[in-house]
């Protein structure tokens, strides 16, 4: 998925202004929003396909149509730039491409004759084989979830409540010029009516607020956590869960694990910048013999690798690098996870299994067939003011403007094992 890193990072040298930074993010973010209706588009206007090797011309040109549609930008601006920009990709030969099909589209937007007859996966911007699982997974929420998937995503805070109350840092928020309403979904939750570099929060270096989708944050008080238990945020990158657990509970003894080192260094990161201390380790969860030391765990997070197909709103590119059986491929490691996990688990502890997905496969699909495989295993209900049953868990579904789609299930380990 997008590497928020480089163009887009806030680091104070950084050779971009903030106005270009996030300039360029829109361009590249919106573009991979609308990524499947502007290329049909684009294939309409082009008179023969380009060559793969010049995919950076198509996405220059991907651009230029994204500007000339969704963005204030005036034509002639928006076309002069993307025109220029072949010269920095070094294909002098594509400036008259870029301003022929660039041109071409106002001349027929202005004819009335702009769009041409697209599918509609591709008018709502969706790849064919996501458009109609959609509509077959949820009949009755399929255009609201791609609705959330095409637009930009709300920016959510998690306020740690041990340095701070929400009412006291939003009103430290109002003093900096930024409106925020609180969520009702969770008590540490605040939106922003619009997002902003998280060099302009109040206290966040020193780990007072965070970032974080308020469907993520529903995890740490699902767990019920208690005075010393011993802990495992299991896939735990990029950190923001393993910090809620610490911030709802300082003294359990927690270990976060990754099978990415690389991405274990920003559960690092995140846990130093709010001041608290975990066990990290990389390796692969199900790999007992490479990480377990034996000891087992009174609670274990499992934040399962899955589609993200409730986070497209953060992560547009999905779109475009998901395919159908990449579901399967998920399930799959998610059953292999959740059955290696479980001989970690106490008798009388719990497990709490998450996705950001919302397919049922990945979801309630996964927890059926673990709880008639284990029978040591046995659901708690979820009782909430939101989302909705699923089998024997919890789907929040994507929400514009809100909230990102995340799937919930409580599991509880027999004390007769």
């Amino acid at each position: 998925m997008i590497n928020q890193s480089g163009a887009f990072s806030s680091e104070p040298n950084h050779p971009l202004s903030d106005q270009d930074r996030g300039f360029y993010r829109e361009l590249c973010f919106g573009t991979l929003r609308h990524y499947f209706q502007l290329d049909a588009q684009l294939q309409a206007l082009l008179k023969k396909p380009l060559n793969k090797k010049d995919a950076d011309i198509h996405a220059l040109l991907l651009i230029g149509l994204y500007q000339l549609q969704f963005l204030r930008t005036p034509d002639h601006a928006a076309i002069s730039a993307t025109v220029e920009a072949t010269k920095g990709l070094k294909k002098p030969w594509a400036k008259g491409l870029v301003n022929a099909v660039l041109r071409n589209f106002l001349r027929l937007q202005d004819s009335g004759d702009a769009r041409p007859k697209l599918t509609e996966a591709a008018q709502a911007s969706h790849p064919l084989w996501l458009y109609k699982k959609l509509q077959k997974e949820w009949p009755t929420a399929w255009s609201d979830i791609i609705d959330y998937n095409n637009t930009p995503p709300a920016m959510s805070l998690r306020v740690n409540l041990n340095r701070s109350s929400r009412p006291a840092y939003q009103a430290q928020l109002m003093a900096a010029g930024i409106d925020s309403e609180a969520d009702d979904y969770s008590d540490t939750a605040i939106r922003l009516r619009s997002a902003v570099n998280i060099s302009a929060l109040p206290d966040f270096a020193e780990g007072t607020v965070s970032v974080q989708d308020v469907g993520a944050q529903l995890a740490a008080s699902l767990l019920k956590l208690d005075t010393n238990m011993r802990v495992l945020d299991a896939c735990a990158a990029p950190g923001g869960k393993a910090v809620n657990l610490l911030e709802k509970e300082e003294s359990i003894s927690l270990t976060a694990l990754d099978s990415s080192s690389k991405r274990l260094l920003s559960v690092e990161e995140s846990l130093q910048r709010c001041g608290y201390r975990a066990r990290c380790i990389a390796a692969d969860a199900a790999q007992l013999d490479d990480w377990w030391d034996g000891t087992l765990f009174d609670r274990i997070l499992l934040d399962a690798p899955c589609s993200g197909t409730g986070i497209i709103s953060h992560h547009p590119d999905i779109k475009i690098l998901r395919r159908e059986t990449d579901i399967a491929s998920f399930a799959q490691q998610q059953n292999r996870l959740i059955h290696a996990l479980w001989a970690t688990l106490k008798p009388g502890g719990e497990l709490l299994y998450c996705t950001c997905s919302v397919m049922p496969e990945e979801n309630n699909h996964v927890i059926d067939a673990f709880l008639h495989a284990m029978p040591s295993a046995k659901a708690i209900k979820i009782d909430a003011i939101w989302g909705q049953a699923q089998g024997h868990g919890r789907q929040l579904l994507p929400n514009q403007g809100k909230y990102g789609g995340f799937f919930y299930s409580r599991l509880s380990k027999s004390a007769m094992v």
